[in-house]
């Protein structure tokens, strides 16, 4: 039986909203397959709030929302796309199980929707990810590999992975049904704020904004869609100005969950098709947007889920007697983090030298799940749940977390099954 709400899938995965896509070769996400992500996920994802942010509205001198996907099952919106991939992969497929690679957020959604289909799960994940989002993918019941410093070194590692042991993989943004799935949130928005003149779009690889740009176009023409990237990550700015891709050597920004060096080809393809603009902002005016949400909209949020808001705050975008949404992707960030970002008030200049996260101590390669980890209380408390801690909780729903998955003080230990090869 497929889970609460679910059609079942056809024996060979085909779904009549795909058909027209692939009867003419087309890698572009169209309108009725984010309608169609959206009925999926129905009872999976929340329909989250989109806010006024009236505490805020004075720095931008127009209507400000807020798209609070932090408040998201997980903790971010990537529960969206990583279950309605899974949702459409063969029974045969998902019975051998599937794998990701991701920094965090696309991790503990794949992990998720893995158990809402009690199904295998593998999370490749770099070792400079932030324990918090490691700790909260095991607790989802995900085998968690640690390899790499990048995302991109632990993509490369996953796909051997999949390749070696028959899995499925889930991409974080370059994947059509992915995309689709992360459009649901353009949906949402339309749905809940019709007449906006601008939706505002934090980018790393492009599959948010790829999703959410398409369901907007389509459903409202005149409303226009900006994407934003770090300033110390924006393969995908570079990419649109020579307009080609192109993969950056190195990438550096307090925002672990849009740090990626190349955009998506399938992404790229989307993005430059509608004509998106998009813009920078530096560590410093997402530090400002962590603090002002924090301290005026009492909401927790990671310096990803803080971009766009810091491109809006910024004037990067003009906002001045508009109707603006910022999405807000996520909300999973380490306090002791948080703690170093935040120590001068919004309203100062921000410290001149930030850098990437300090790399951790050496952790090891494996985690189980069910287990109690390392982290101080502090961390501990942030681990993702149905009601995620970026917030009140949204919903009255109790959480699912696995018996044995809660965050107390302990160890990890290592997990003897699968000495997977790096060759």
């Amino acid at each position: 039986m497929p889970p609460r709400g679910r059609r079942p899938v056809p024996a060979g995965g085909g779904h009549p909203e795909r058909w027209e896509r692939e009867a003419v070769g087309d890698s572009a996400v169209t309108i009725k397959e984010i309608k169609a992500a959206k009925r999926r996920l129905s009872g999976v994802a929340h329909e989250t709030p989109l806010q006024r942010a009236r505490a805020l509205e004075p720095l931008v001198e127009g209507m400000l929302f807020l798209k609070l996907e932090n408040l998201q099952r997980t903790g971010s919106y990537k529960i969206r796309g990583a279950y309605n991939k899974i949702a459409l992969l063969p029974e045969a497929a998902r019975r051998r199980g599937v794998i990701a690679a991701s920094a965090g957020n696309h991790a503990q959604g794949v992990a998720y929707a893995a158990r809402t289909f009690d199904i295998p799960c593998t999370i490749v994940m770099p070792e400079t990810a932030p324990r918090t989002k490691i700790q909260g993918t095991a607790s989802y019941g995900a085998r968690v590999i640690l390899h790499g410093r990048t995302y991109d070194e632990a993509y490369a590692y996953a796909r051997r992975m999949a390749e070696a042991e028959g899995l499925t993989y889930v991409h974080a943004f370059d994947d059509p049904d992915v995309i689709a799935g992360q459009g649901t949130v353009g949906l949402e928005i339309v749905k809940q704020a019709p007449e906006l003149d601008l939706v505002v779009v934090p980018v790393g690889g492009g599959g948010l904004l790829s999703g959410v740009a398409t369901a907007v176009r389509a459903l409202s023409p005149e409303t226009e869609v900006v994407g934003v990237q770090a300033a110390g990550a924006a393969a995908f700015v570079r990419s649109l100005e020579r307009g080609e891709r192109v993969t950056l050597d190195d990438v550096h920004t307090l925002a672990d969950g849009i740090a990626v060096k190349a955009p998506g080809t399938i992404t790229f393809d989307v993005v430059r098709r509608l004509g998106l603009r998009m813009v920078t902002v530096t560590d410093e005016e997402i530090v400002r947007a962590i603090t002002l949400l924090l301290e005026r909209e009492k909401f927790l949020v990671e310096g990803a889920g803080a971009a766009a808001l810091a491109a809006v705050l910024a004037g990067k975008v003009p906002a001045a007697g508009r109707r603006v949404a910022a999405v807000v992707s996520g909300g999973n960030i380490d306090l002791k983090r948080l703690s170093t970002l935040i120590a001068e008030p919004a309203e100062a200049p921000a410290p001149a030298s930030f850098g990437s996260e300090p790399p951790p101590e050496r952790r090891p390669e494996r985690f189980s799940a069910g287990v109690s980890s390392s982290a101080g209380a502090g961390e501990a408390a942030l681990l993702p749940s149905d009601a995620p801690a970026s917030g009140a909780p949204y919903s009255d729903e109790p959480s699912d977390r696995p018996a044995g998955a809660a965050a107390l003080p302990g160890a990890f230990r290592r997990d003897p099954v699968h000495n997977a090869s790096s060759g």
